[in-house]
């Protein structure tokens, strides 16, 4: 471990170009530094990444980071590699072979930084990389989506800890878990599920005197919307809206009005998203309609307005959005419209991320049909499905398919294959039967031919005349010495032959309208089906109750500064902020 905690300032300055640290980060890094577990609560721009990002420059590994989008990945990446520390990140957007030259590098200690999703945690090959390498420190990025009670869960990140503990074991290096909104109750739920030793626990204040709260109630929206946009007078500005819809509307509505403005949501292209946000980071637009797909890693210190035209599901989700607003320390807005339509449409999404027994059993049953199972048995490899072949079998579930799918994952009926890097590899098929294989191989005067298929019978086994393996083309080519060119030829010869089918993976259907997934346990009789119908209506309750708290802090006539520091567990410093629209109307200073 590093110990020369002395010249922490130095390498602030020197590395980072900081002057100096803000609150709570030196005893943050110096407790990480010295080997202890750490959990930061920091609000949004409040510098938490600097908390695992120095640490990483002084210790000896690497440092690998979990995070949950690509778009805050690559942000990270790109500012860390600017300032001279290497650092890749692993996802989706790469090919396999990419992947394994990044993981070289790793091996051979040419990284400090890596960045990854949950989900590559489950890939077989990054599993065994990981093996290999040198981990100086983990961090854990938007903590607060291993939390059933937080505001954004994902199941992925549930499956963390037991992965570490499987790959790690007696070497775990220190873990820091680093979020920006959490309450006391997700706070004591991420230290225990992430089983944290000791942590120092690092939660610095929610109140931004510089940004002025204000709630705006639905009449005549899209006119104070406009008249809002105006006000700013040009300067960046971030309009949040919770549909795709509604940010093609409210874009639509600023040009009708001669106001210029930028659309961004997951729907678009990856490179009109990438422009956008580039531009928007330039100065090149000043304002921005978007959905919560934006925002996550934007490291922009003048935004002064942030607008949500729709209501969010939650305070915490509300916190982090608005509190992208006025990073520099200046005078910036935070305006909420309320809506009760807006109310009304949350219920609805809420109670449909809530499968019903009939559902869950009406699902099961449908994917042990699907794999002809009969009571007592078992598939036992795995199945692709696609979603219609589903639901024409079932009645339209109130409840989105792909919930019902992770509810029975997490009641432990079926494991769900996600993409990863074996996924991103070239697929083999044999269509011949293995004498007809061994004649060609026989008869055929092409070495490459004879070389490339006896190294496909080898790797691809008896498997590979089920159904499609993955192939490691890279490895095989290495392994036999045959050139690109020539092993390429041979495989086109192989497949004109009807000896084989080979899928390149721009070739693979991908689709998130399929699934693949193993059958886990024995087929059993519906009614004996043991789901977590209590543990669903717990959640239910937990979001809708969540919903009200956001429909109070709307809907109260309080500081609004006030309300969102006490529902994190502070203490508000002055009852009154003096600078929102409850304490401007009645004149508190």
């Amino acid at each position: 471990m590093y110990t020369e905690v002395e010249s922490l300032g130095i390498v602030l300055n020197e590395r980072f170009g900081l002057p100096g640290f803000r609150a709570m980060q030196r005893e943050a890094i110096e407790a990480i530094l010295s080997g202890r577990d750490a959990f930061i609560v920091m609000p949004t721009g409040g510098g938490k990444s600097l908390c695992y990002q120095l640490p990483a420059l002084l210790l000896d590994g690497i440092t690998l980071v979990i995070s949950p989008l690509i778009a805050l990945m690559k942000d990270q990446v790109d500012r860390l590699t600017r300032l001279g520390i290497p650092s890749v990140a692993l996802n989706s957007t790469l090919h396999f072979n990419q992947s394994r030259a990044f993981l070289e590098r790793a091996q051979r200690g040419e990284l400090k930084v890596i960045f990854v999703a949950p989900e590559r945690l489950e890939s077989p090959t990054f599993r065994e990389a990981l093996r290999q390498l040198n981990i100086s420190l983990i961090a854990i990025d938007e903590a607060h989506c291993i939390s059933q009670w937080g505001h954004d869960f994902r199941t992925s990140y549930r499956r963390i800890p037991a992965t570490f503990e499987f790959l790690l074991g007696d070497r775990r290096p220190p873990i820091v878990a680093l979020t920006a909104t959490a309450t006391p109750e997700v706070r004591a739920d991420i230290v225990k599920l992430l089983a944290l030793r000791d942590p120092i626990e690092i939660v610095t204040g929610f109140e931004r005197p510089n940004v002025r709260y204000a709630v705006m109630r639905e009449a005549e929206k899209d006119v104070r919307l406009v008249d809002l946009v105006r006000s700013i007078n040009g300067a960046s500005g971030l309009i949040y809206a919770s549909t795709r819809k509604n940010v093609t509307k409210v874009t639509a509505l600023l040009a009708q009005n001669g106001l210029q403005a930028a659309a961004y949501h997951a729907g678009l292209p990856q490179e009109a998203r990438r422009r956008v946000q580039e531009n928007f980071q330039s100065g090149k637009t000043a304002v921005i309609v978007a959905t919560s797909a934006f925002g996550m890693g934007i490291d922009k210190p003048d935004i002064r307005a942030v607008i949500h035209y729709d209501l969010p599901a939650t305070l915490e989700a509300y916190y982090q959005e608005a509190g992208r607003a006025g990073r520099d320390g200046e005078d910036a807005l935070a305006i909420l419209f309320f809506s009760n339509a807006d109310l009304r449409t949350h219920e609805y999404l809420i109670r449909s991320n809530a499968p019903t027994e009939a559902e869950l059993r009406a699902v099961y049953v449908v994917l042990h049909d699907l794999a002809m199972n009969t009571l007592g048995s078992i598939y036992p490899g795995s199945i692709t499905i696609d979603k219609p072949t589903i639901l024409k079998r079932i009645l339209k579930p109130q409840a989105s398919l792909q919930r019902i799918m992770e509810v029975l994952e997490e009641a432990g009926h079926i494991r769900l294959e996600r993409l990863g890097e074996r996924e991103k590899q070239p697929r083999l098929h044999f269509l011949s039967a293995r004498n007809r294989l061994e004649e060609i191989l026989f008869r055929s005067n092409s070495p490459a031919l004879k070389t490339t298929l006896s190294a496909f019978m080898r790797v691809g086994g008896a498997d590979a005349f089920n159904r499609e393996v993955p192939i490691d083309d890279v490895e095989l080519r290495r392994k036999n010495q045959l050139d690109p060119e020539a092993y390429q030829q041979a495989v086109r010869m192989l497949v004109s032959l009807g000896a084989l089918e080979y899928q390149t993976p721009a070739k693979q259907s991908l689709s998130t309208e399929s699934y693949t997934l193993q059958l886990i346990s024995p087929r059993v009789q519906p009614t004996r089906l043991d789901l977590p119908t209590r543990a669903i209506g717990e959640r239910l309750e937990h979001s809708l109750a969540k919903l009200r708290q956001m429909t109070d802090y709307a809907t109260n006539w309080r500081c609004r500064s006030a309300q969102i520091t006490e529902y994190f567990g502070e203490r508000a410093t002055k009852a009154n902020c003096g600078t929102c629209d409850v304490c401007s109307s009645r004149g508190d200073r």
